[in-house]
């Protein structure tokens, strides 16, 4: 089972990988391809780009709480 800290880093290299292969769709399809076909690589890119935006959120979300929880003794010491 993975830690939330592995988790929030495969989540961050998810976005990376995701942002870098964003770039290359945009870049590498400019001027060598019909009109619709750089659209359809753009709409790809720009879907990538989104989740790439909430792989981010996700990631920054599991920090905060992991954060919180190691900084934050639990209500009640003892079980009843």
């Amino acid at each position: 089972m993975r830690t939330v800290e592995q988790l929030v880093e495969c989540y961050e290299r998810w976005a990376s990988d995701g942002e870098a292969l964003a770039n290359r769709i945009i870049t590498g399809g400019i001027g060598t391809a019909s009109a619709s076909l750089q659209r359809t690589q753009r709409e790809s890119a720009e879907t990538l780009l989104e989740e790439v935006r909430l792989l981010r959120e996700d990631a920054a979300r599991l920090r905060d709480i992991w954060s919180l929880r190691r900084f934050h003794p639990p209500l009640r010491t003892t079980d009843v």
